[in-house]
């Protein structure tokens, strides 16, 4: 939810879009506008440096990026050498005899930009906290309501208990959770 029954390439206004919906081969989840995360060497309170632990993550250091909008479209400016955490426009509730393999859309890694998002597990349900980097020397435009992540699922045998982790049901970014 909200789910997109065919491959679009336009937006609801007209304006073009990087393609999102059913594919051939899985699903194309958009980027939500409600919350994109930045982590860069000015975060933690403008300190240059940042240690980031997995193990005990500081959730102080991520910084709420502005929502632009032009031109019919709305995008997170993504500063050079830094990482965004956005999440998913669509709401996701897996089988538990299906996994999502996911991975970044063509358009954003012929631009550099690396997309990093986990399996979704069986039986694994909520938005989708997506991981974005910019290797690159150069600021990167990050649309909002538009395909992100491509999800192809595969069958496989119904597992005997669903997923039950720290980030089940999860209605807003989630950050490094250890337990």
């Amino acid at each position: 939810m909200p789910f997109v029954g065919e491959k679009r390439r336009m937006l609801d206004n007209g304006t073009k879009a990087i393609s999102y919906g059913l594919s051939q081969a899985g699903y194309d989840l958009r980027l939500s506008e409600e919350e994109f995360l930045i982590v860069d060497k000015t975060s933690k309170n403008g300190r240059a440096k940042v240690e980031l632990d997995p193990k005990n993550f500081d959730g102080t250091t991520p910084y709420q990026a502005a929502l632009n909008r032009k031109d019919g479209s709305s995008f997170f400016r993504l500063p050079p050498f830094s990482y965004g955490l956005g999440r998913s426009l669509e709401l996701i509730s897996m089988p538990s005899n299906v996994i999502g393999l996911c991975d970044g859309k063509s358009t954003y890694a012929r631009c550099g930009i690396i997309i990093n998002v986990t399996p979704i597990e069986p039986g694994w349900a909520g938005r989708l906290t997506i991981s974005i980097s910019n290797p690159t020397p150069f600021p990167a435009l990050i649309y909002a309501n538009e395909g992100i992540v491509q999800v192809m699922l595969h069958s496989i045998e119904e597992v005997g208990q669903a997923y039950t982790g720290s980030y089940q049901n999860s209605a807003t970014i989630s950050l490094p959770a250890v337990g």
